[in-house]
C-alpha cells in the first residue's frame, strides 16, 4: 500500500514510512481551547453588554391611567416611562431604574387620584338625591 506523500519533518504519530517509530498515544483529557480575542486590548466587540434586562417602564398602564383616571399626573408617568427606555437604549442602566421607579410611583398616584375623584362623585350623587 502507497502512503500520501506529507511534508517533510510532519510527524503524523504511528509507524508510518515517514519516520518508522510509533508513538504512545496521549492520555489524559484535551488540552482546553486558547481563546484568541479578534480586537485589540481595551476594544470591546459590540453587543456584548445587552445581556442586562431592561427594567418594567409601565407605559401601558400610564397610557391607560391617563386616559381612564387623571390625565396631569398620567402625563408625567408616561414621560418617565419613555425616559426609561431611552435611558436603557443609551447605556444607563441605573438611570433606567430610577425612571422605571418614578413611571409607576406615577401610575399608581394617577389610579388613587382617578378611583378618588370617581368615588366622590359617586357619593355626592347619591347623597343628592339625583334632584334638580
Amino acid at each position: 500500500m502507497a502512503y500520501p506523500q506529507g511534508p517533510p519533518g510532519e510527524d503524523w504519530g504511528g509507524n508510518t514510512p515517514y519516520n518508522g517509530q510509533s508513538q504512545p498515544p496521549p492520555t489524559g483529557p484535551p488540552p482546553p481551547p486558547q481563546y484568541q480575542p479578534q480586537y485589540g486590548p481595551g476594544y470591546q466587540q459590540p453587543g456584548y453588554q445587552q445581556y442586562a434586562r431592561p427594567p418594567q417602564n409601565y407605559l401601558i398602564p400610564a397610557i391607560l391611567v391617563t386616559l381612564l383616571c387623571f390625565l396631569p399626573t398620567g402625563i408625567a408617568a408616561i414621560v418617565f416611562a419613555t425616559q426609561a427606555n431611552a435611558k436603557f437604549n443609551s447605556g444607563d442602566y441605573a438611570g433606567a431604574e430610577q425612571a422605571a421607579g418614578k413611571a409607576k410611583l406615577w401610575t399608581f398616584i394617577s389610579l388613587g387620584v382617578g378611583l378618588f375623584v370617581m368615588l366622590i362623585v359617586i357619593i355626592s350623587s347619591a347623597a343628592g338625591g339625583g334632584g334638580y
